[in-house]
């Protein structure tokens, strides 16, 4: 569904409103802004888009500072603060457009009626995986912001630990035998994988998905 009159006029975003989320809320939808930073700074809908892009890379910076924060510690408001920013950050970024994270993402989230940002999680290492040699100066840079790292798959599985962010499709609850269907659906999905740094086909996104099953 595409409409201007789902565009809103004014978004409110206060760190005080977060104050009571969850844990698990807290760190799914942190990732999912994190996913949107990342997937938006390699994004070739616009190939080159400074402004976008240093949008995404400080959205980055702020979660690598403040989402274990936010998690361990609801009430921390400067941690709050922090990830309401990198969220407008991510919103604003992925303007440029998203990738194949958030295209298994929507087939995997649609199929098994997980939350997005639980979907996005493990849509976002397969993102990187399959992008990494494509994108590997803009990934390095990403990982130092994120967490003093050289790797940014390496970066994300630590942030996943700390966070119990389930890393593995098994641990979501997904059926081996559905990986093809997931895969297919994720190939449907043009918006997304047109925008994706490298093209994926079928097979390919079949591999990944086993190799993160």
């Amino acid at each position: 569904i595409v409409s201007d009159l789902l565009v809103p006029k004014l978004a409110v975003v206060d760190p005080a409103l977060c104050k009571s989320m969850p844990p698990r809320l807290t760190a799914e939808t942190g990732i999912d802004a994190l996913a949107h930073c990342i997937e938006g700074y390699v994004a070739m809908s616009i190939p080159y888009h400074p402004y976008y892009e240093a949008l995404a890379l400080y959205g980055v910076k702020l979660v690598g500072r403040s989402l274990r924060a936010a998690y361990s510690n609801g009430d921390d408001i400067d941690a709050r603060t922090d990830m309401c920013m990198a969220a407008i950050n991510g919103g604003i970024a992925f303007s440029k457009g998203l990738g194949l994270g958030h295209a298994i993402g929507h087939a995997i989230g649609a199929h098994y009626h997980l939350s997005h940002g639980k979907a996005v999680a493990l849509g976002l290492l397969c993102f990187v995986r399959a992008n990494s040699m494509a994108c590997k100066k803009q990934f390095r840079d990403l990982a130092w912001v994120l967490g003093y790292s050289e790797d940014l798959e390496v970066a994300l599985v630590e942030l996943y630990n700390d966070l119990k962010v389930p890393m593995r499709l098994r641990d979501l609850g997904i059926l081996e035998i559905d990986l093809e269907g997931i895969a297919f659906e994720t190939s449907k999905d043009v918006a997304n994988l047109a925008s994706n740094p490298v093209p994926m086909s079928q097979r390919q996104i079949l591999k990944l998905l086993k190799d993160f099953y």
